[in-house]
């Protein structure tokens, strides 16, 4: 199993709110004028991870049945 590599401080699994928090922070040391460009390049990666993180959680919230469980919807 794939260990999750968005968690926050304490361990816990990182919120979407607090993913796109951060996505927030990354777009800001991005936009700075002296930002070299390796660490901007690395920014934008993370920023990737974060919104597909993002994108997985926000699709199985929507896949959820009244039950709590989820299906395939082929």
């Amino acid at each position: 199993m794939e260990q999750n590599q968005y968690v926050n401080e304490n361990g816990e699994e990182l919120s979407i709110e607090d993913a796109f928090g951060r996505i927030r922070e990354l777009l800001g040391e991005m936009e700075q004028e002296d930002a070299p460009l390796e660490k901007t390049f690395e920014n934008y990666e993370k920023g990737i991870g974060l919104l597909r993180y993002c994108s997985e959680k926000i699709d199985l919230v929507q896949k959820l049945n009244a039950d709590g469980t989820t299906e395939s919807f082929e």
